[in-house]
């Protein structure tokens, strides 16, 4: 590999670029690198009975169909009526998943480091604090919170991890009381993790965040393995991988990336950084069988042949 290409892939960690949009006179956030694109207002909107209130339709991009969520009305915020409003629609991708935000107007993108993100569960007091899961502050005063896009996801589309989970076979796993740490600010998507690995038999310790994840790591040498969002306030979790990686103690620790970034350059990165995996957030049977595989490789583990049936794997 060319320095060059060495350059580019370990740029990036700890970075963060957020585009700046506005909602009913509010401003909030969005990692760049969850944006498919921004477009107007679709011209034509399929009404869909018995969806979620803030569901105003489905429209089709390029052939895809997407549902279109009110940012604002889910926030509870009272909006002037669309006539009004400049509305445009920012598509993101969350769980293998698109969906497009209305909100007013879309401002800046912005660069910042994540050890100065704020995490907003330790400064904010709001209504719509459960939403909130971080803050920058563009100019050094003013205050942008990042919404948790994915805990938005999950409440308005709560089956969305419950079929998932409810496929699970149980009996395919065994956790034998391996230690297994969680990096993840997201609370909705930590506490489902610590549900799930717990339920099968692993010991799964939670932090928020990576910087509290390194101390843990740092203060305890007994984890099995450990297993990292991307975006976190203090320390991302392609910062967390290369510290990992870097320390003589913890340099074999298995490390698997579970994201609900698809991009590409970040499969790229936490490979080149040596992740032993990259799992797509809320393939819970993915998580677990990879997880499976790296903590107890010497094990017999079932896994799914390509006719559906199961058969026993020597790993």
């Amino acid at each position: 590999m060319n320095l060059d290409a060495e350059s580019y892939l370990k740029s990036g960690s700890n970075e963060l670029r957020v585009l700046e949009y506005r909602v009913c006179g509010h401003s909030f956030g969005i990692n760049i690198l969850k944006v498919q694109k921004i477009v107007a207002y679709p011209e034509k909107l399929t009404v869909i009975n018995d969806a979620h209130p803030c569901i105003k339709g489905i429209f089709s991009d390029n052939g895809k169909i997407i549902p279109l969520i009110d940012l604002g009305e889910f926030l509870g915020f009272k909006c002037e009526s669309d006539k009004n409003r400049s509305n445009k629609v920012i598509i993101t991708e969350f769980f293998g998943i698109l969906n497009g935000f209305l909100v007013d107007t879309v401002e800046w993108i912005h660069h910042f480091y994540w050890e100065n993100v704020i995490d907003a569960h330790k400064t904010l007091k709001t209504v719509n604090q459960k939403y909130i899961i971080s803050i920058v502050k563009p100019d050094g005063e003013r205050m942008v919170p990042l919404l948790d896009y994915e805990t938005i996801i999950l409440d308005i589309c709560p089956d969305l991890g419950a079929e998932e989970i409810k496929r699970l076979d149980k009996n395919d796993f065994n956790g034998k009381g391996k230690r297994i740490l969680i990096a993840e600010d997201s609370p909705a998507v930590r506490n489902m993790l610590v549900a799930e690995l717990t339920e099968v038999g692993f010991k799964a310790i939670a932090a928020s965040d990576g910087q509290i994840a390194w101390q843990l790591l740092e203060k305890e040498h007994n984890f099995d393995l450990v297993i990292s969002d991307i975006e976190m306030p203090q320390m991302d979790g392609l910062a967390l991988t290369c510290a990992i990686r870097n320390d003589p103690k913890m340099k074999e620790l298995p490390v698997i990336v579970y994201s609900s970034i698809g991009d590409i350059g970040i499969k790229t990165r936490a490979e080149f950084l040596k992740a032993n995996a990259h799992v797509t957030k809320l393939n819970i049977e993915q998580l677990l069988e990879t997880v499976q595989q790296h903590i107890a490789p010497q094990s017999t583990v079932k896994a799914k042949s390509t006719d559906g049936r199961k058969k026993v794997a020597q790993k």
